[in-house]
C-alpha cells in the first residue's frame, strides 16, 4: 500500500493528521478525545500512520507523546494537505 492510500484509507487518520498539525503533540487520550474515536481505534491508526513515517512517538518519562514526523520528505506535502483540507472545512460552514 502506498503512502497516500495509508493515509486515506481512514477519516480516523486524515483526523490524526488534522489534530497534530494544529495542535502539535498529544498524547493518545487527548488525541482519541479532541477527535472523537476511542483510545484502542486511535492506537490503531497512529501506529500505522507511525509505520508509514507520517507520526512519531516521543517518550517523556512515562508518557508517550505523538506528533508529526517533520524529518520526512512527506512532511511538506502533509502540511500541504492539512492546510487545504481546514481551508475546505471553512469554506462548508
Amino acid at each position: 500500500m502506498n503512502l497516500v492510500d495509508e493515509i486515506m484509507e481512514s477519516k480516523v487518520r486524515i483526523k490524526v493528521i488534522l489534530a497534530l498539525y494544529e495542535l502539535g503533540e498529544l498524547n493518545i487520550t487527548q488525541l482519541a478525545k479532541i477527535i472523537g474515536s476511542n483510545y484502542t481505534l486511535t492506537l490503531k491508526h497512529v501506529k500505522a500512520l507511525e509505520k508509514v513515517g507520517i507520526v512519531k512517538e516521543v517518550t517523556i518519562g512515562r508518557m508517550r507523546i505523538i506528533k508529526l514526523n517533520k524529518d520526512t520528505p512527506a512532511y511538506k506535502h502533509i502540511r500541504n494537505l492539512a492546510n487545504t483540507l481546514k481551508d475546505l472545512m471553512n469554506i462548508q460552514q
